[in-house]
């Protein structure tokens, strides 16, 4: 029997629980991408003109996991006798997205009492200065997608205008997270395109290349031994890794969601290592992963990854 870090195992029901509910793993992609972040938070060091990145990916690529885990280790908020300073300015782009719902939240965000009072040239300017006086180092924005109208399909060239000028009055490194068609917002800017030359793609897990099988299976290897269980589950085998390859299209939410819930099936039955069976169990219980798939990979005596 193969076992795991003892620190992770001797724990209560309670405990082994929130742990599987709160597993993460820093596989070398996520890294990348965190480090980059922090390139773009720390340029003005270097240089008088700061560094702005676009990261993109579809729906449940890891996104939203690497926004929230910046924030979690790099938002502070300190007081002074005269002002109250705030490391990053993080948010969510209103849909639909609008001039004054755009300067509100960010207003909002920064603890502005009357954030839609106002014109927008006012708000604009109250922005501004908030910035400055708050010495916010990273602006961070989610769902950047929301400048192009789902409706109309067009980008909203006056709301993404207030952002350019708002980059270049503050000064201020700006990362931003969307879908693949953020990428025209930027593109049909040549002040954004030059600002945000730093591109950070998160695509799903892929078995295109052998890197490819090899990187999938190195992450489901990590998300083994976070487990707290005294036995592997040995999920990083190639039986067991090809049919989480098939079941999830190598969507990281998908990935986490079957094995957090297989786990919690485990655990709850006091058993130490996730079966086949609770993989299969999970894997019909979410129709968003199954996409449509009439056959469930882990039910298969034998199975082969085409």
């Amino acid at each position: 029997m193969k076992l795991v870090n003892s620190e992770l195992t001797d724990l209560t029901l309670e405990e082994k629980i929130y742990k599987i509910k709160t597993l993460h793993v820093n596989h070398p992609r996520f890294k990348n991408a965190f480090k980059l972040i922090e390139q773009c938070h720390r340029s003005l060091e270097h240089t008088s003109d700061p560094q702005c990145m676009l990261v993109t990916g579809p729906s449940g690529a890891g996104k939203t996991t690497l926004f929230k885990s910046y924030v979690k280790t790099y938002d502070k908020v300190m007081y002074e006798s005269t002002r109250t300073k705030k490391t990053l300015l993080w948010g969510e782009v209103p849909s639909p997205v609008r001039i004054a719902t755009f300067l509100e939240m960010m207003l909002e965000m920064l603890g502005d009492p009357f954030p839609t009072r106002g014109t927008i040239g006012n708000k604009n300017h109250r922005l501004v200065k908030l910035i400055k006086d708050c010495k916010v180092e990273l602006i961070m924005l989610d769902e950047f997608q929301h400048f192009v109208s789902r409706e109309r399909y067009k980008i909203n060239y006056e709301v993404a205008d207030c952002f350019k000028s708002l980059i270049n009055r503050t000064q201020v490194p700006v990362v931003l997270f969307g879908l693949e068609e953020a990428e025209e917002v930027i593109e049909s800017n040549p002040q954004l395109l030059r600002r945000f030359s730093y591109r950070c793609p998160m695509a799903p897990f892929s078995y295109n290349t052998p890197q490819g099988v090899n990187e999938f299976r190195t992450l489901l290897g990590q998300i083994d031994k976070n487990l707290p269980f005294k036995e592997h589950s040995n999920l990083a085998d190639a039986d067991i890794a090809d049919r989480i390859m098939y079941a999830t299209n190598g969507v990281m939410n998908s990935v986490m969601k079957i094995i957090r819930d297989a786990a919690l099936r485990a655990v709850k039955d006091n058993r130490e290592r996730i079966e086949k069976v609770d993989l299969a169990i999970v894997y019909n219980l979410h129709a968003s992963i199954m996409k449509g798939k009439n056959d469930n990979p882990f039910t298969k005596e034998k199975f082969e990854f085409l």
